[in-house]
Order: structure tokens, then sequence, then C-alpha cells
């Protein structure tokens, strides 16, 4: 069993930059896509991608990803990674593989009470309109090591296929930190406690939280919940009529893979 000290410091680092802490006070409700049109502004160098325009949805340069409490530069590694998201934006947000239904990415925090509620409302309308899109989870650690702790756990647990089960276990205990319980919540779900505790410091995790990270800092996602619906990136909280609207529009968004 790995030191409970050596992947609270791991934790810190996917946690990116602390200082830029977390979903932002007021982050944007966007009544305006209460409306039944949306407005528009494309991102510069990042084909398809356009930012749903109004009540500052997002803002552009904002740097989430950095080194381990140090203040020093990215590495090459994350260079690289940069150059991944900006060359293949659809790619980085929604993986690789072919899909006839329409990606929505969601950014969450398990800190994050906005999270909870929008990831509710995915969930309840992925339910009630099946078959029309999918969601695609990322974890944003930026609220703190339990936060990043949590992500590591449930990338984890994804791992051994019960990505779902952790997280709605997690998710009423955020501010868990404590070794000897994630592996109990594991037991519970008839996971290998010992291998999910080995994998939350494995390089695999670090590589998706970084990919996030990087990901966040490239789009202006300095705050959580943020999503990409097709090529639409935003970030606040919408409602679910909305939300449903604005999935019915990208139907045949540029990222769809037939």
């Amino acid at each position: 069993m790995v030191a409970e000290a050596d992947w609270k410091r791991r934790a810190m680092l996917a946690g990116g930059a602390l200082a830029v802490a977390g979903w932002v006070k007021g982050v944007p409700y966007l009544a305006s896509l209460g409306q039944p049109d949306f407005a528009f502004e494309d991102i510069p160098d990042l084909p398809p991608f356009r930012r749903l325009q109004g009540a500052s949805a997002s803002t552009p340069g904002a740097a989430i990803f950095a080194g381990l409490d140090s203040g020093e530069p990215q590495t090459d590694v994350d260079e690289e990674l940069e150059r991944f998201v900006k060359e293949n934006p659809c790619a980085a947000f929604f993986g690789e593989e072919p899909s006839n239904t329409v990606p929505v990415a969601m950014f969450s925090d398990f800190a994050c009470p906005i999270c909870r509620v929008m990831d509710d409302r995915l969930t309840d309308l992925e339910a009630s309109d099946p078959d029309t899109f999918h969601i695609v989870r990322h974890q944003l650690p930026l609220l703190g090591v339990a936060s990043a702790v949590a992500s590591r756990a449930v990338l984890a647990a994804d791992l051994q296929g019960q990505y779902r089960e952790m997280h709605a276990r997690l998710i009423r205990t955020p501010a868990v930190t404590d070794e000897r319980f994630i592996a109990a919540i594991a037991e519970s779900l008839d996971l290998d406690a010992g291998r999910l505790l080995e994998d939350m410091q494995s390089d695999a995790i670090d590589r998706r939280l970084n990919l996030t990270a990087v990901i966040a800092d490239v789009f202006g996602f300095i705050g959580t919940p943020a999503f990409a619906v097709g090529r639409t990136v935003f970030m606040g909280s919408i409602q679910t009529g909305s939300l449903r609207k604005l999935i019915a529009d990208e139907k045949a968004n540029p990222c769809l893979m037939a």
C-alpha cells in the first residue's frame, strides 16, 4: 500500500495552481440561454470551436496549469500536450472513438456545488433523451487537495469500470482525503482496493488530469462547471431546456465522427 503522504503530494500536482481557486464567485448563470436563439463567437486559432456569447461565459488566457507549487514553467511534456490540444481539440475534449451522438464534455470539481446540480441535470437529460448525446466527464480539481484526491479516486475506479459508482459515493463526501476511507469505499463497491490506491498515483491518472488541465488552460476555463457541447464552449449553469436546444443545434457539428 502506497504511503498516504506520497499520493497526497501527487494530488496537489493534479490540482494545478490552487491560487486560481475554483469556480469564481458569481460564475455566470447564463440566463440568456433561456431565449430561443443563441449568439456565438469563434475562438481564434481553435476551429471548429466557438464560445457562447453573453455574461462573460469564460475568460480566455487564464493560467490554470502550473508546476508543483514551485512556480516553474511547464515541462516539455506539458508543451506537447498543449500542441495536441490546439491541433486536435475535438479529440482532446471527447476522445478519438467515433460517435454518432453529440458529445458533451463537462469539467467539474468535487467541491463545486453548481457542478453537482449540472451533473444531475445532464444525467436526467441523458435518461429522458437517450441516444441523442453522450457525456464525457473531465475532472478539473481546483479547490484543494481533497478535490484532487477525489478526482484521482474516480479516475482510478474508471480503470476498473466503476467511475459512476465511485463518483456517486464521493460526491456525498467531497472533503475526503483519507486513504483508508477511500479503500473502504472501493471494497464496498467490490473493487480491488489495493490496485485502486496504486492507480491513483499512476502515470495514467497523471496524464488524464494533465490533459484536462491543459484543455482548461487553452480554452480559458478558470472555474467549474465548464462545458463543450459539440463545438460550443461555455462556463456556468444553464437550464435543462436550453441545454437540450444547444445539443439539438450541435447535431451537425464538425466534431461528430461517422
